[in-house]
């Protein structure tokens, strides 16, 4: 009998392990299906490139570099119909058991659907943002006078074709934009006048290269000046909307955070967290700040300044520190630094982007593209100082007072990990720049090179403005959140903001309004700094947690770099950890 009933046990068991096993893991793709994703993702990605061409160009695409977006109702709506198409066919792909690599590719190509969707269906920028259509024609032109992929005689006929285009997009503009708001009217305006300077500027030169056609030249970037200046004309007298009219609202705010970023937080959990972040991170820095005022007051350098110290000696001793922050990466292994790294040029940021750019930034380059260099873009200096002048930035660079910039900027921060990124072969993953991985990684990299030495056993001053940055990017959070849904408008976030960092100087307070500015035009941005950084700790967490002694730091920042710009929540699944394992941060 008790054969009997073990034979039965046994049997009964066999069954439920098939049947578990039937259940749990559905059938691999065959081969047909994977190549039908494969061949579809292709077809999106050309469909978003060829209706964003300017962002095609950015990102080394050249086939539509001749001409610039058609916002128009048409084209937005046929667009519209694409994407639906779109997401029924990968809709049909949803289940056939992709393994964990090409599942992260799946989300992130349903990710670039439903974010254009949105943008275009629900938030419709193009039928309230005139910020939209002045930034298209200056970046329109601007990365395509700044890739090296082609010589200027072969990039010529792009540049006039777009010049040629920009008073029928402003056309355009005029034909959809509905009571804007005035944040986004001034935004535009400011944009359009420095654009308009940087259109003659790129003509001139021209003129020079090609002095055969200089008639044709002036006169096609004459014209595209005009139209600028007519349609800021029309700003002047177009009807604005209500204050806050730039706000995406708290809907299509959760949708980003869950379809674009991957997070389970709802802008309400969101906002309560970045207040948290926010009392944490100013009662950390206020109590720094008392210590280092009480203990570390070492005043005014006393240093001899050469007399013959000048701005160009400035912006070399900026690219001089970026060299010098790489080859202390290279020589503390803290991660792998390929050798055929592309440069990056330290220069002061262009006019017409002075509008969104506070500070410093970085532009990379296209991951598409065969020629690859990086622009580290710095305050402009002006082109005399007085000795006082002079004295201060000379102390600044006696105390290499650039290297935080370089660390979130260039070196491991912007420039490394968006290199890495653009090697892998997979066109989907090259295409992705998800802000939680570009930004998060940036201000995780400040405490990380902190912590391995880059500025001394011990710099008071350094970690005050390690604490100062987190600050920053918590309040961001809260203003991120409060902006989109409607509960701040520009000037009460500006007011916010200034009381809330303790902002105390009119160049603080320009900052700060340029700042938020920006907010206003991209909803989740903001979140991403800190946010991302914390991703980036809970990932670091698990992998020494599971690893215990044999966890190595080098490895692990060169295989999360290596995955991509991608969300890092999709990590997760692409390295198949489980989210349910007990983690050692304290966040």
């Amino acid at each position: 009998m008790r054969r009997v009933l073990l034979f039965m046990f046994i049997c009964a068991a066999a069954l439920f392990f098939v049947t578990r096993d039937s259940v749990a893991a559905p059938k691999k793709p065959t081969r047909g299906q994977s190549q039908a994703f494969a061949a579809l993702a292709d077809e999106i990605l050309k469909a978003l490139q060829s209706f964003y061409p300017v962002k095609a160009t950015e990102m080394g695409i050249h086939t539509y570099d001749h001409r610039f977006a058609d916002y128009s109702t048409r084209s937005v709506k046929g667009m519209i119909s694409r994407l639906k198409q779109f997401e029924g066919r990968l809709g049909k792909l949803k289940n056939i058991g992709f393994e964990p690599e090409e599942m992260v590719n799946y989300k992130l190509i349903k990710s670039n659907v439903d974010v254009a969707l949105l943008e275009l269906e629900k938030i419709a920028w193009y039928k309230k943002s005139p910020l939209l259509y002045a930034e298209e024609t200056v970046n329109g032109l601007y990365y395509l006078v700044l890739s090296s992929h082609d010589t200027p005689a072969g990039k010529l006929p792009a540049i006039l074709g777009r010049m040629r285009q920009v008073a029928a997009l402003l056309a355009t503009a005029r034909t959809e934009i509905q009571a804007p708001p005035k944040v986004f009217v001034d935004a535009a305006k400011t944009t359009l006048e420095t654009g308009s300077e940087f259109y003659r500027s790129v003509a001139s030169d021209l003129m020079q290269l090609f002095p055969a056609r200089a008639d044709s030249i002036l006169s096609i970037a004459t014209s595209a000046r005009e139209a600028m200046h007519s349609f800021i004309e029309y700003l002047d007298s177009i009807p604005v909307g209500d204050e806050k009219s730039f706000a995406i609202g708290k809907e299509n705010f959760n949708y980003l955070l869950a379809n674009e970023h991957f997070l389970s937080f709802s802008a309400d959990s969101l906002e309560k967290l970045g207040e948290s972040l926010l009392e944490e991170a100013s009662k950390a820095y206020d109590s720094f700040e008392a210590t280092v005022e009480k203990n570390h007051q070492p005043g005014q350098d006393s240093v001899f300044v050469p007399s013959t110290f000048t701005r160009s000696d400035i912006l070399d001793y900026y690219q001089w520190e970026v060299d010098q922050v790489r080859k202390y990466l290279e020589m503390n292994h803290v991660l792998t630094v390929p050798e055929d790294i592309a440069p990056v040029r330290v220069v002061e940021t262009p006019p017409m982007l002075r509008t969104l750019i506070s500070s410093i930034a970085y532009q990379p380059a296209g991951p598409f593209d065969h020629q690859q260099v990086g622009y580290f873009y710095v305050r402009p200096l002006p082109d005399s100082m007085d000795q006082a002048q002079l004295d201060a930035r000379y102390r600044f660079v006696h105390r290499r007072g650039f290297k935080g910039s370089v660390v979130h900027e260039a070196f491991p921060g912007h420039h490394l990990q968006m290199q890495i990124a653009g090697r892998n072969e997979n066109p989907i993953r090259k295409w992705q720049r998800n802000n939680l991985m570009i930004e998060g990684w940036a201000l995780y990299s400040e405490e990380m090179m902190y912590k391995f030495g880059l500025f001394g056993t011990e710099n008071p001053a350094q970690w005050l403005a390690i604490l100062g940055g987190i600050r920053f990017r918590a309040a961001r959070i809260v203003a991120d959140v409060k902006l989109h849904t409607g509960q701040w408008s520009f000037d009460e976030c500006v007011d916010w903001m200034i009381r809330t960092l303790n902002i105390n100087t009119e160049s603080e307070e320009e900052f700060v309004r340029k700042e938020v500015l920006r907010y206003t035009s991209t909803p989740t941005v903001q979140m991403s700094y800190l946010m991302g950084k914390r991703e980036i700790e809970r990932l670091r967490d698990l992998m020494q947690f599971r690893e215990g002694y044999n966890f190595s730091e080098q490895v692990f920042y060169d295989k999360l770099l290596s995955a991509g710009s991608i969300p890092p929540s999709l990590i997760w699944e692409l390295w198949q950890l489980n989210t349910a394992e007990p983690q050692t941060s304290s966040n």
